[in-house]
């Protein structure tokens, strides 16, 4: 009984995380920049968009959307320092990203 009850809650746990591949592969400073900035840019203006919403129909706590901003703008400065010590140095970049996404 334990065992069966163990090996449902494994498959459950697989069934339900599903890992996607977004990013693979090896790329100039240049086009990683475009990449990766592109992805940034998207989540903070999508959390821009979130703080206009919630103001604007709730008048509710924007915190959340605030705080990922100001972390996304970090993210953003350290990737700039990141590409352009592998530009001066004549490096490529190999670049992996995945998404786990869990149904609960």
């Amino acid at each position: 009984m334990v065992n069966s009850l163990l090996e449902t809650q494994i498959t459950d746990l697989v069934e339900n995380v599903h890992v996607l591949k977004l990013i693979d592969g090896k790329f100039t400073p240049e086009d990683a920049g475009k990449i990766l900035n592109e992805l940034i840019m998207s989540k903070i203006n999508y959390h821009n968009r979130e703080i206009l919403s919630i103001k604007e129909k709730y008048n509710g706590d924007v915190s959340h959307s605030e705080r990922r901003i100001a972390e996304l703008s970090q993210v953003r400065l350290s990737l700039k320092e990141l590409l352009d010590a592998a530009r001066e140095q004549g490096k490529e970049l190999k670049i992996s990203s995945t998404i786990e996404i869990v149904l609960k």
